[in-house]
């Protein structure tokens, strides 16, 4: 009875050890990801013209997307469910005003009603699909299983077997920064007793409870 007492005690230790952990990280990258995103703006406001002020806007819309999803997180709304087919219109609504990604095809299958509030249902699709486009891929699509996992598939070249292990860690981005999309798409999903992961070589799901 006191060896099976001390076994639990000691894993629930170490549970709380790599929470600790993991949040310490993750609150790291959010630092380190709102930081460069203003030394962007802030740049961008000290160069003339059309460039500079759309860059500023882009990166101003940016930062206002991450604080809305981290108070979504922060309220824990755990009852609330959302409608991954209506959240995946509006994130292609979204995407189809960059000019950068003129011509991207998203294909959008039926999906299910999930267990995240609308805000977040769309920042872990959105960032999926982002990922997708921005590592080159020119037609992304975007499906169900039957068990209710939802997988966003690409055409791209695929993430390389060198950057899998760190992939929703602190990565290199076209913009400099931390790479922050995918570490928080796996912070919301975990937070919902679900979890994210990549099918190499460019295929990524997630579920929620």
């Amino acid at each position: 009875m006191s060896i099976a007492l001390a076994t639990e005690t000691h894993d629930d230790f170490t549970e709380l050890a790599r929470a600790y952990v993991e949040s310490q990280a993750f609150v790291s990258l959010l630092a380190h990801e709102l930081r460069t995103r203003l030394k962007v703006t802030e740049r961008a406001l000290a160069a003339s013209g059309e460039t500079g002020r759309r860059t500023a806007l882009e990166n101003t819309q940016a930062v206002q997307e991450l604080v809305e999803s981290l108070l979504e997180l922060a309220r824990g709304r755990e009852s609330e469910r959302t409608d991954a087919g209506a959240a995946m219109q509006w994130v292609r609504h979204d995407l189809a005003k960059d000019p950068a990604l003129t011509g991207a095809n998203i294909v959008v299958h039926g999906l299910p009603v999930i267990g995240l509030p609308q805000v977040l249902a769309r920042t872990v699709l959105r960032n999926l699909v982002l990922n997708a486009l921005e590592a080159g891929a020119s037609r992304v699509d975007v499906f169900a299983r039957p068990d209710g996992t939802i997988c966003v598939r690409d055409n791209g070249p695929g993430v390389p077997p060198a950057s899998a292990a760190r992939i929703f860690g602190a990565y290199s981005t076209k913009f400099g920064g931390s790479g922050l999309g995918l570490a928080l798409c796996r912070e919301i999903v975990r937070q919902r007793g679900g979890d994210v992961w990549l099918e190499a070589p460019s295929t990524f799901c997630f579920s929620v409870s």
